[in-house]
C-alpha cells in the first residue's frame, strides 16, 4: 500500500477543527492557502471559488455535502436549508453526483456548519478529493413498487467502510466513483462509473449484480466496459473493496489526467483486471456474459406522482431549473414536506428530486404547492433534462458562465416551443471537463471563447448524439464542428427543432435525428 503523506494524515484525522483555526487565521492576514490545506479542505467538500486576485474573494468556497443515499429526512433538509440560508448566501446546487453544493461559504462558519451537520447524521467528509466519492444509488430505493432490489443498505455498508478505513483509502492517485442501484430503470447511470453494480434477476429469479468496470467522462471519456462477471448480493462489498485498493496501489501517480480506474484498465485490459479482482476477494466472480437489457437514458426518470411500495404512500418527482435552488426555496420545501408530514427528499444523478414518505390522501396538495413553487411534477421535456455545471462563475475551470445562464436559456426554450412534447437531453458546460455530462447527452454544449463577429466571445462547441443504453447501444456524442456565441444557443436550439420538423432524415424522434446528425 502506498505510504501516506502529512497530506494524507490531515485528511484522515477526524477533527479537522483545530487545522481550520489554523487556515483561517492564516487566511485573515492574507496568507495564501498552503497545497495541504486546500487538500484537506477538498476532502471537506470545500473548493475556492474562483482564482482571484481579490482577497475579499479568497474567503468564499464553495462546500458539498455529501448524502450516503441520495436523501435527506425532515430534520437533515431543515438543517440543510438553513446552512443554505446563513451560510451560503442563498445559493444551493444539487449535481449530478446527488450531492448538495453551498456557494459563499467562509473558513471561519465551518466550526458551526460542522455542528449542524453533525447533528442530523450528515457530514461532507469524503465529499471530494482523491478518495471514494459519494456512491451512485437510485433515488427511489425501497420505495419504488418497480425496483429489482432495494441497494440501500448496500450502499450504507460500503461507504460504512470506507469511512471507518479511511486512513487506507485517503491516498488515492485521483477520485474513485462507485454505483450501486437496483432502480428498474437504472438511473445512476452505471455506464460513466469506475466501478458499478446494476442489478436484474436470472432465469430463477434470483437478484445478481452486474459489473462494469471503467467508465467515466471529462476529457478522457469511456463508456464502461462489461466485466463478463455476475456479481451476488453478498460480494458486492467485496468487489468494490477491491477494486478500491486495486486502483490505489496500482493508478497512475506520475500524470492527474491518466489517474483513472479507466486508465489503468485500459493499460491492463479487462481480464488482467478482473484476474486481480479474484486474486484479492480470494474467489472466482460467476461468469456472465450476457448483459441484462438496459434501459434508454431519456427514459431513466421518476417525475410525477407515483405509488410507493408501502401500502397509503406515494413518491412524487419534481424538476428544478438547471439543479439551482434558492436559499428561501430549500425552506419553503423543508416547510411543504413538514406541512404534508412527508419523508423527506431525495437527489437524483440530473439535478432534480424526488419527495418520498406522502399519503396518498395529500399528495396531490403536496405536488401542486411544489409546483406553485416553481417545481413541477409533469415537467417539460426541457426542463427535465437540461443540465448545467457550476460554470466560471464559481469554478476556476469555467471558461463561460453556465448556471444563471442555463436558467434564462429554459425559460426560453420553454416559451418558444410550449407543445414541444418529444424527449431531449441538453447539458451547457462551462469548460472541457463538461461536469454537466455534455458527453452523453442529445445536444451537449461545450464553453470556451469563440470568434465571432469579429470579436472574442464566451461561446459553445455543439456535440450531438449521446446516449445511454449499456455496453453496446450507449454513444458518446460527436463534436459536429459548429461554434455557437452564448447569445445564439437558444437560436440554435430553435433551427435545430425546425430543421427536424422540416426534414427528419428518416426518423420517427427528434433524439434519433440528432443522432442521425451527428453520426451520418
Amino acid at each position: 500500500m502506498v505510504e501516506l503523506s502529512e497530506l494524507e494524515k490531515l485528511k484522515a484525522s477526524r477533527n479537522p477543527l483545530k487545522v481550520i483555526e489554523d487556515i483561517y487565521k492564516e487566511a485573515e492576514d492574507g496568507i495564501p492557502l498552503k497545497p495541504e490545506y486546500i487538500g484537506l479542505l477538498k476532502w471537506y467538500g470545500m473548493y475556492p471559488h474562483i482564482n482571484s486576485e481579490n482577497l475579499e474573494d479568497k474567503k468564499y468556497f464553495m462546500k458539498r455535502i455529501k448524502l450516503v443515499d441520495a436523501s435527506m429526512n425532515l430534520e437533515q433538509l431543515r438543517v440543510m436549508a438553513h446552512i443554505g440560508q446563513k451560510y451560503a448566501q442563498g445559493l444551493v446546487d444539487f449535481t449530478t453526483r446527488q450531492n448538495v453544493q453551498f456557494h459563499f461559504i467562509q473558513i471561519k462558519d465551518l466550526p458551526e456548519i460542522f455542528k449542524l451537520l453533525e447533528s442530523v447524521g450528515l457530514t461532507s467528509r469524503m465529499a471530494s478529493g482523491d478518495g471514494p466519492r459519494p456512491i451512485m444509488t437510485c433515488p427511489v430505493g425501497g420505495i419504488d413498487a418497480n425496483e429489482i432490489y432495494d441497494a440501500r443498505n448496500l450502499v450504507k455498508e460500503i461507504d460504512t467502510f470506507f469511512d471507518k478505513n479511511e486512513d487506507d483509502f485517503c491516498n488515492f492517485p485521483r477520485k474513485y466513483k462507485i454505483g450501486i442501484s437496483g432502480c428498474a430503470c437504472h438511473c445512476p447511470a452505471h455506464e460513466i462509473q469506475d466501478v458499478a453494480f446494476t442489478a436484474f434477476k436470472d432465469t430463477n429469479g434470483e437478484v445478481i449484480f452486474d459489473l462494469t468496470i471503467g467508465g467515466g467522462l471529462s476529457k478522457s471519456r469511456q463508456i464502461a466496459p462489461r466485466a463478463n462477471k455476475y456479481v451476488k448480493i453478498d460480494q458486492v462489498r467485496d468487489v468494490a473493496v477491491a477494486c478500491a485498493e486495486i486502483f490505489r496501489d496500482n493508478g497512475n501517480r506520475e500524470n492527474r489526467n491518466k489517474a483513472r480506474v479507466r486508465h489503468l484498465l485500459n493499460e491492463w485490459g479487462m481480464e488482467k483486471f478482473v484476474d486481480e479482482i479474484e486474486k484479492n476477494i480470494g474467489y472466482k466472480l460467476q461468469k456472465g456474459l450476457s448483459e441484462p437489457k438496459i434501459e434508454s437514458y431519456e427514459n431513466r426518470n421518476h417525475f410525477g406522482i407515483n405509488k410507493a411500495k408501502q401500502e397509503g404512500y406515494s413518491y412524487v418527482g419534481f424538476a428544478t431549473n438547471s439543479g439551482r435552488v434558492a436559499g428561501e426555496d430549500f425552506i419553503h420545501m423543508y416547510n411543504i414536506c413538514k406541512k404534508y408530514n412527508a419523508g423527506g427528499i431525495t437527489l437524483t444523478g440530473t439535478q432534480n428530486f424526488i419527495v418520498y414518505g406522502v399519503k396518498d390522501d395529500v399528495v396531490q396538495n403536496l405536488a401542486d404547492e411544489f409546483d406553485a413553487l416553481g417545481y413541477p411534477y409533469k415537467p417539460t421535456p426541457f426542463r427535465a433534462r437540461l443540465q448545467s455545471c457550476t460554470g466560471k462563475e464559481f469554478c476556476k475551470f469555467g471558461i463561460t458562465e453556465t448556471k444563471e445562464f442555463a436558467k434564462k436559456v429554459l425559460i426560453q426554450l420553454e416559451e418558444k416551443f410550449p407543445t414541444f412534447e418529444e424527449n431531449v437531453t441538453i447539458s451547457i458546460s462551462g469548460c472541457g471537463n463538461g461536469c454537466s455530462q455534455p458527453h452523453i447527452a442529445d445536444i451537449g454544449f461545450v464553453g470556451g471563447m469563440i470568434r465571432y463577429e469579429g470579436q472574442r466571445v464566451e461561446g459553445y462547441d455543439v456535440f450531438l448524439g449521446g446516449n445511454l443504453e449499456g455496453e453496446t447501444k450507449s454513444r458518446l456524442s460527436v463534436k459536429i464542428g459548429d461554434k455557437v456565441p452564448a447569445t445564439g444557443l437558444v437560436s440554435y436550439v430553435e433551427s435545430l427543432i425546425n430543421e427536424y420538423k422540416t426534414d427528419n432524415l428518416g426518423q420517427n424522434t427528434f433524439k434519433d435525428f440528432l443522432k442521425s446528425k451527428a453520426f451520418n
